[in-house]
């Protein structure tokens, strides 16, 4: 006799102990009725395939061939109550929560222009994967069209952790040569990393809801979803502040003086190499390397104190006083997002090198 179950996260425990019977029809067919619950649960429907596999222990799984979390909803937009930052945090909202196709709509009345822009612009700016498939006067689609897993989530972390720190790379490059220019472009650059998260969250959320599509993207438990979607806000933390370094070398109208600068490289090349080993003893899994990176944050401060001292006593240094300390502190915060990473590597590994008892 064969146990089934249905495979999935997101029911209730209790539902496991449903007991159905199996039934014989015609010449060669065994049928087993589900539960209706569990089918409403995960939105199936008549006609949905499902995949049967047998497992090592003589039981069952049937999980649904169509991703679970994947759901079709609509949102209304009231034009007299929604504005276009409602709406594009809306939209976000139900990208992340996995929702495949999102139906902005208002009652009977046309979309605002302004709500109609927003809702463009969040699919262009921030949206990896989507597309607007209808657009009429009270009714805009969004589709996305991706599947998961497109990419690991190791691979998809580790592209989100090179934008990020080429942004710093570049932001340097613009305030060692004073380079307004390479400076907006660092400024520009943010929207790709926060794109870059939004996806990883969205397939993140998706594969805590399914065991299937969790294995896919190299996770081997839903708890591992907790710890990178805090990698991935860290990162999206460091970008951010790329962008307000970059934001103050727009602000200075002057280079700065060769041994200020030289100074504030030797902080930010420091900041860069901690999040470097932060993100592969991540990736990698290695405590000791993660362990090394939390050590090093006296290193980091005493840098930037070191720096605010000759600032101070320097004239011509002064009077970039204050976007040079906003700058330190900024540097600062990237090694300390970077130290945050290392934490949750030495979180997830600390169990391999010890002995539990």
């Amino acid at each position: 006799m064969f146990i089934i179950y249905l495979n999935t996260s997101s029911m209730d425990t209790e539902v496991h102990n449903e007991v159905r019977k199996i039934q014989y029809t015609g010449r060669s067919t065994y049928i087993l009725s589900l539960p209706k619950k569990w089918i409403s649960e995960l939105q199936l429907k008549p006609g949905d395939s499902v995949t049967i596999a047998r497992q090592i222990n003589n039981s069952l799984s049937i999980t649904p061939t169509l991703l679970n979390g994947i759901h079709t909803t609509e949102v209304i937009a009231y034009v007299k109550d929604k504005g276009k930052n409602t709406i594009k945090r809306k939209a976000i909202s139900m990208y992340l929560r996995g929702f495949s196709i999102i139906n902005f709509k208002t009652k009977g009345e046309r979309i605002d222009p302004s709500q109609r822009d927003a809702i463009r612009e969040v699919v262009r700016r921030n949206l990896v994967g989507t597309e607007i498939i209808m657009d009429s006067s009270n009714i805009i689609t969004i589709q996305v069209l991706l599947t998961v897993p497109e990419l690991s989530v190791n691979t998809a972390i580790r592209r989100m952790f090179l934008i990020g720190s080429s942004m710093h790379k570049d932001v340097m490059m613009a305030l060692r040569e004073n380079n307004r220019d390479l400076a907006s472009d660092v400024i520009k650059s943010d929207d790709e990393v926060d794109r870059f998260g939004l996806y990883i969250l969205r397939n993140l959320f998706i594969a805590s809801q399914n065991e299937r599509v969790l294995h896919e993207i190299g996770l081997k438990s839903p708890a591992d979803c907790l710890s990178f979607s805090a990698i991935v806000k860290s990162l999206e933390r460091i970008a951010d502040h790329a962008t307000k370094i970059a934001q103050n070398v727009l602000q200075i109208n002057d280079k700065l003086p060769d041994e200020i600068y030289s100074r504030i490289g030797e902080m930010s090349n420091l900041s860069l190499q901690l999040l470097n080993d932060a993100v592969e003893s991540f990736l990698r899994k290695n405590y000791y390397l993660a362990d090394s990176i939390v050590e090093k944050s006296e290193e980091i401060r005493r840098i930037e104190s070191e720096i605010v001292s000759i600032i101070d006593k320097d004239v011509e240094a002064n009077k970039f006083a204050g976007n040079i300390k906003l700058i330190l502190e900024h540097l600062r915060r990237t090694a300390e997002h970077s130290f945050d990473i290392a934490e949750s590597a030495m979180n997830q590994t600390v169990t391999e090198i010890t002995e539990v008892l």
